[in-house]
């Protein structure tokens, strides 16, 4: 071989090697994206999850709290009875409601919107049941229909909340059934 040859040969390795590497590199770069996105994958079905874990419960009693003041409030005899209902149980739980809803710690943040919405949907509801308070004790026919509009509101506020909920599980491809 003469030197040209071996000049060539030189140059063909290096190309080679550079291939090589260029190829290695675009592999680890692939495996690294695959490893993110699983990485981000498991993060946010544990966020996902964890949040459920919490806010549940707090739903729920929000839902029992409701149901209750739907059974005793509305089918109740009379408005002192029905404000009595809701000074004592109702108005109560549904500040403790608030309370626990503000004290869930959000660990993954794209939840935090949809958060926000069930804290203002809760204390919303709050408020609905404070104005029908108000209007069973004043016998006031007007505030009864502002806590009407109120309670739309909240379910406005609270549909708003499940939609972004949903939004955050569908892009994380997490599948979680809401329960109506």
């Amino acid at each position: 071989m003469d030197r040209k040859e071996m000049e060539h040969m030189k140059i063909l390795r290096r190309s080679l090697l550079l291939v090589s590497l260029l190829v290695v590199g675009s592999v680890l770069t692939a495996c690294s994206d695959i490893v993110n996105k699983i990485s981000e994958q498991a993060e946010a079905e544990e966020g996902i999850l964890a949040y459920l874990e919490v806010s549940n419960p707090v739903i729920e009693s929000g839902v029992a709290t409701e149901i209750e003041a739907d059974e005793f409030v509305f089918g109740a005899e009379d408005m002192e009875q029905a404000h009595a209902f809701l000074v004592k149980t109702t108005i109560p739980a549904l500040e403790k409601l608030v309370k626990d809803t503000e004290s869930i710690v959000v660990t993954f943040e794209p939840l935090q919107p949809s958060h926000d919405k069930l804290i203002e949907a809760n204390k919303k509801l709050l408020e609905a049941y404070s104005t029908y308070a108000d209007g069973f004790y004043n016998e006031d026919e007007s505030l009864l229909e502002e806590a009407d509009l109120l309670y739309d509101e909240y379910g406005v506020i609270f549909d708003e909340h499940e939609v972004l909920f949903t939004e955050v599980t569908d892009e994380y491809n997490v599948d979680v059934e809401i329960e109506e």
